[in-house]
């Protein structure tokens, strides 16, 4: 249990002082040492941004023990080094009443080891803040995220719905959304989106298959003269699971409809803390086959304390509902809890930890279960302490160790890793 992080941490920490010296001081020379007459202010509207990283995991598969690395990795070595150079731009400028924003970065990681996870991707999030009076104004919004897939959410009881490990996994989410906010007067104001979510993996699984996601939402929201507020919704979406033939076997959909009732709170008590409050109500209805239905309360509680100009630390507790389909089960539900204190040390320097603490209860099974058979249930816990240091108004060093382990009561599903990576990117 996480008594035993501040061991690892120094244990990880050591190997990566010990294992490559020589490749960290790559990383961060070839971002520090940019010559400086090229470089711009940080509060420019526009900024080319260029940075690397190296990360070392000494639990890269998220795998109990060597002995499973060794049959569903083909190498016994668990830990890994990754490397990343990226470069992108940065806008963020205003024209008029209207705002313009972009963030694109293209990065290449790279691995010591296990090669086959070597890729290029991009990310990016570009948005019109659009105000077409004092009292009407929205956001266009388009994102993409792409990463390596976690590898510790794909292996259960179904060997079909789940990752093959020695083979690269790619995770591409895409979303657009168009929002509006119309202030009627009175502190009253008519809010909407529509929005549009993609979701995509370079392997398959049934567990989560690929799906695009259309919606729609209106709502009504109340802002007091305090700039408190609580906004109220109804969502509707639809979702095509892409690629996915119908499966009366398994009870593997083609598609869904979801319905959503959610209420949103931002309450100040006091000068030094506040309220961030989401409860929704959430239904999933499959096209056909209603044993993969689900529903029920989701949100989360967020208390907020700013006890000086330099601190805060967060408390919340959330709740989730995840479709997650194998033979046992049709979806998950998460419950836990997160504290985060923030830490100004100065103008530079800040600091960040976070605690979170999460069970995870597998629901919904399509097959008759035999007596005594225990559906899955998982306990998370995970320490991340984060460090940044912004040596220059563009040059900005951020330093992470985490610690995460998972206690599950399907054999073979425990595990504990450990994660230490430097950052250090460059505005120009």
């Amino acid at each position: 249990m996480l008594p035993t992080a501040n061991r690892s941490f120094r244990r990880t920490t050591s190997r990566l002082l010990r294992a490559n010296p020589s490749r960290i001081a790559l990383a961060v020379a070839a971002t520090l040492l940019t010559p400086m007459a090229a470089l711009a202010d940080a509060q420019d509207p526009y900024n080319l941004v260029a940075g690397a990283s190296v990360r070392y995991e000494d639990n890269l598969f998220r795998l109990k023990n060597a002995t499973q690395a060794e049959q569903q990795v083909g190498n016994s070595q668990r830990s890994d080094w990754i490397y990343s150079e990226y470069a992108g731009i940065k806008i963020d400028k205003p024209y008029a009443m209207q705002r313009f924003q972009l963030d694109l970065t293209a990065f290449h990681n790279h691995n010591q080891t296990y090669h086959f996870l070597d890729f290029n991707g991009v990310n990016y999030r570009g948005a019109w803040l659009w105000q077409l009076t004092p009292h009407i104004s929205g956001e266009l919004s388009a994102s993409q995220n792409q990463s390596i897939t976690p590898y510790s959410d794909f292996r259960g009881r179904d060997a079909a719905a789940n990752l093959v490990l020695n083979r690269r996994s790619v995770q591409t989410n895409e979303s657009r959304v168009f929002n509006f906010d119309g202030d009627i007067g009175m502190g009253i104001h008519l809010v909407g989106a529509a929005t549009e979510s993609r979701s995509r993996n370079s392997q398959n699984s049934r567990a989560v298959a690929d799906y695009v996601q259309d919606g729609g939402e209106l709502g009504v929201k109340y802002v007091s003269t305090a700039n408190n507020s609580i906004t109220l919704v109804r969502r509707e979406s639809t979702g095509d699971y892409r690629g996915r033939q119908l499966d009366f076997t398994g009870q593997f959909d083609t598609g869904f409809k979801q319905h959503e009732t959610e209420a949103r709170l931002y309450w100040m008590l006091t000068g030094k803390s506040e309220i961030l409050a989401r409860m929704d109500y959430l239904e999933r209805e499959h096209d056909h086959f209603s044993e993969r239905d689900f529903s029920g309360m989701t949100g989360n509680l967020t208390y907020r304390w700013t006890p000086t100009g330099k601190t805060r630390v967060d408390f919340t507790a959330y709740r989730s509902l995840n479709s997650f389909q194998e033979f046992v089960d049709s979806y998950y539900v998460t419950e836990g809890i997160t504290i985060m204190p923030v830490w100004a040390y100065s103008a530079k320097t800040s600091f960040r930890l976070k605690y979170d603490y999460s069970d995870r209860d597998y629901r919904g099974a399509i097959i008759p279960l035999p007596a005594g058979f225990k559906m899955r249930e998982d306990r998370v816990q995970s320490l991340l302490l984060e460090a940044d240091w912004k040596a220059t108004r563009t040059i900005l060093v951020s330093g992470t160790v985490q610690h995460e382990e998972r206690d599950s009561n399907v054999s073979g599903l425990g595990y504990k890793a450990d994660v230490v990576g430097v950052n250090a990117q460059l505005l120009f």
